[in-house]
């Protein structure tokens, strides 16, 4: 039986700010309206769940759209 030491590789960090910007070949507006597009769906998704779901479920808890 061999043991073979486990490599590990390091991966560069990635800012993700340049990431989406690069995803949008540098566009800023259109970065930041993508990002403004996915918010609002996430927002839609959040009101639909917070509409179905059972308070005994999270004991009182409910979802937010406020950061506070």
């Amino acid at each position: 039986m061999s043991t073979k030491a486990a490599v590990i590789i390091e991966e560069p960090e990635i800012d993700p700010i340049d990431a989406i910007i690069a995803a949008h070949n540098g566009d800023a507006r259109a970065a930041v309206t993508d990002l403004m597009h996915r918010i609002q769906h996430l927002r839609h998704q959040l009101s639909l769940s917070s509409a179905v779901m059972s308070k005994g479920l999270t004991r009182g808890w409910q979802p937010s759209l406020d950061q506070t």
